[in-house]
């Protein structure tokens, strides 16, 4: 399907291939490193993220996707979600994000929502001086953690439920009632995952990882429902005692305040790089409208 000049379509108007090749272009400098998702994996990131191509937006020209926005609706009662937005590098600077941006807002607000969030690199200043131009304000910061294999150990004071996977965390997270998480921490992202979960519970808290590779233990959630985060910390130490040479790691979508302390507190490495969640209102926009 060929376009003359550049137009603005919902994402499930292009084919699924030109979509994901526009997005590892995008991504192909990205701050943490170049992406590139196979065309098996594609469905599983989108799942993850929450995005629905319907409502989704492209920029493009002469066949090909020069820009898109990536749109989770409906993540919560009246929020919605910009999952993620980005250009080819040769298509930078031509006033698609904000173009594109714009779009989004806009329908949010049609569709009634109250309010619409995202995250993005705090070392991104040229996507946070779009995002703060059209009224995103910060929530939280996202960090990320890690802990190297063989360090020294803190026993475990409290009882640890080791029973728990995948249907197990989802159900925790959807009745945790712990409010201002970033998508990828909510039941809908976790449920959307592909590997092998485990779900360890402790004192109003959570701990979703894998553990594929037993060297490599990648953290996939972290919730504690107690602003002391006890419960937290004593997840962190468990864990520490059952993979002893494993380096253990959480990506940059922890919030501090609800589980990333504990990790802190237990002598786990705060990564260089962290992300802000955004959210920008939509109800003062609309009752002027």
């Amino acid at each position: 399907m060929m376009f003359p000049t550049p137009a603005v379509l919902a994402a499930d108007a292009v084919e699924a291939d030109a979509l994901r090749e526009a997005f590892n272009a995008a991504f192909g400098d990205y701050l943490i490193g170049p992406m590139a998702v196979s065309a098996e994996a594609w469905p599983l990131l989108l799942a993850r993220q929450g995005a629905q191509l319907a409502a989704s937006r492209v920029i493009v020209e002469g066949g090909q996707v020069l820009a898109f926005a990536l749109v989770a609706p409906h993540i919560a009662p009246g929020r919605s979600r910009l999952a993620t937005m980005g250009a080819r590098p040769e298509a930078r600077g031509a006033g698609h994000a904000p173009r594109l941006l714009d779009r989004v807002l806009a329908e949010a607000q049609a569709r009634g929502d109250r309010s619409i969030e995202l995250e993005v690199f705090a070392r991104n200043a040229r996507a946070l001086a779009l995002y703060h131009s059209r009224g995103f304000e910060q929530v939280a910061e996202l960090h990320g953690y890690a802990r190297a294999s063989g360090g020294a150990l803190v026993p475990v004071e409290d009882r640890i439920d080791e029973s728990g996977g995948q249907a197990d965390a989802v159900a925790w997270l959807e009745h945790c009632g712990v409010e201002g998480l970033p998508f990828q921490q909510t039941a809908a992202s976790i449920a959307a995952l592909r590997v092998p979960l485990k779900a360890w519970r402790c004192a109003g808290a959570q701990l979703v990882f894998s553990d594929a590779d037993p060297l490599r233990i990648g953290v996939l959630c972290l919730v504690d429902a107690d602003a002391r985060q006890h419960g937290a910390r004593q997840l962190a130490r468990a864990l520490a005692a059952h993979y002893p040479q494993a380096t253990l790691r959480m990506p940059q979508l922890l919030r501090p305040d609800r589980g990333g302390d504990a990790l802190a507190a237990e002598g786990w490495q705060v990564e260089p790089l962290h992300q802000l969640l955004l959210r920008r209102s939509l109800s003062a926009a609309r009752a002027a409208g």
